[in-house]
């Protein structure tokens, strides 16, 4: 195939790829907080365009064909690695110094066209600043630190240091056999495809993980829900298994909720659980599990937390709900206080179901008005420590 061809074909495969994943994410532009698929297709887009532009070339003005067709072509790396910064939390990457080296190198091409004609020194330069512009947005994604997306943008940087290899290549045969290969192109186009599809493979992991994160969280407070406890928790309690840890739990409801929902309505009632919600994270420790486990019931797992610390969470948390006053729908403020019973296991006998039953008979006994410190012996003969407090 001649030039023609083949840069036409190239040019076809990128303006292609550029509506699929503008198609693609087009349901997803309000969700977003990025618009880097749309970088990333306008980069397609342009870059097709300006190969289309460079495969007219003897039919149209050169400055079309290789001023523009080049610039063009060029943005496709610097608007690519823009896609890529935002999607992958980096910002704005190194755009705006990568339209500077795109504007000097078309600088360049109208030096080497016009003033001192020389095609072999513009090719030269051309498959330099691809190489060099690939090459950086491949460390940039090598930075990146999301373990859900790692698969998919360490391929990403593969396909982009193949096609930096695929410069030095032609490179080195432009300059020993001093002819510029189109066919060369072809590496750098096929590593575009392979870009390309790992991006949606990215965005792929990203739904899901998105989708199973929803699966465990409670919509309205943002804490893990039951199933989310169920899961989470398991590589907890083996740790504290394994290490014979001591292991903590509380449970937690809201007094006299069903009043506040009848007397102040259910929007009352969902600010009154979202704003102890908002205590939990606020006063836990980074590695304990808070869940809501029933209407107005709050579960959570202190992992490798004797009765001691657990004393203390209680206590940062009561002081938190002392000083809360909310605003209901028709502005009249209102204070909520809560039921927490606790319990503490060794680590070797420790089960979720066992934490769940112990802290909600402790809830219970609370609930009644009974406070203090009682000993349960468990079947193994291990002592579990169970506590009552009025929050």
């Amino acid at each position: 195939m001649d030039r023609h061809t083949v840069f036409t074909m190239q040019a076809v495969m990128l303006i292609f790829l550029s509506l699929i994943l503008a198609v693609c994410f087009r349901s997803q532009r309000r969700e977003r907080e990025d618009k880097g698929p749309y970088w990333l297709a306008a980069g397609f887009f342009l870059g097709g365009l300006g190969l289309l532009l460079q495969a007219e070339r003897g039919l149209i003005t050169p400055v079309l064909a290789i001023l523009v067709g080049n610039g063009l072509f060029l943005l496709l790396s610097t608007f690519m690695n823009r896609g890529l910064a935002e999607t992958t939390g980096q910002g704005k990457g190194q755009f705006y110094y990568m339209l500077a080296l795109s504007a000097a190198t078309v600088a360049n091409f109208w030096y080497y066209t016009w003033i001192k004609p020389d095609v072999l020194l513009r090719v030269i330069e051309a498959a330099i600043v691809i190489l060099v512009m690939h090459a950086v947005t491949a460390i940039m994604l090598l930075r990146s630190k999301d373990p859900v997306t790692r698969p998919a943008v360490r391929m990403m940087a593969t396909f982009l240091l193949m096609h930096a290899f695929g410069s030095v290549l032609r490179v080195t045969v432009a300059w020993r056999l001093h002819q510029a290969d189109a066919w060369f192109t072809w590496t750098g186009t096929m590593s575009i495809i392979g870009l390309a599809l790992c991006f949606l493979w990215m965005e792929g992991l990203r739904q899901t993980a998105d989708l199973k994160y929803r699966a465990m969280t409670d919509s309205l407070t943002g804490l893990f829900n039951r199933h989310g406890l169920d899961m989470l928790s398991v590589p907890e309690l083996d740790l504290a298994a394994r290490y014979n840890w001591p292991c903590s739990a509380l449970m937690m409801d809201v007094n006299h909720f069903k009043e506040i929902n009848d007397r102040r309505g259910h929007a009352a009632g969902d600010l009154a659980l979202s704003s102890i919600a908002g205590i939990l994270k606020s006063t836990l420790r980074t590695s304990d599990l808070a869940t809501r486990v029933g209407g107005d019931e709050f579960f959570v797992l202190l992992p490798n937390a004797d009765a001691n610390t657990t004393a203390i969470v209680v206590a940062r948390i009561r002081v938190a709900l002392k000083s809360l006053i909310l605003q209901g729908p028709t502005g009249a403020a209102f204070s909520v206080s809560a039921s927490i019973g606790t319990v503490t296991m060794p680590g070797r006998t420790t089960s979720l179901g066992e934490l769940l039953r112990e802290s909600d008979e402790a809830l219970y006994r609370e609930k009644f008005g009974r406070t203090g410190v009682s000993q349960a012996r468990m079947g193994s003969g291990a002592s579990t420590q169970v506590q009552t407090s009025l929050g």
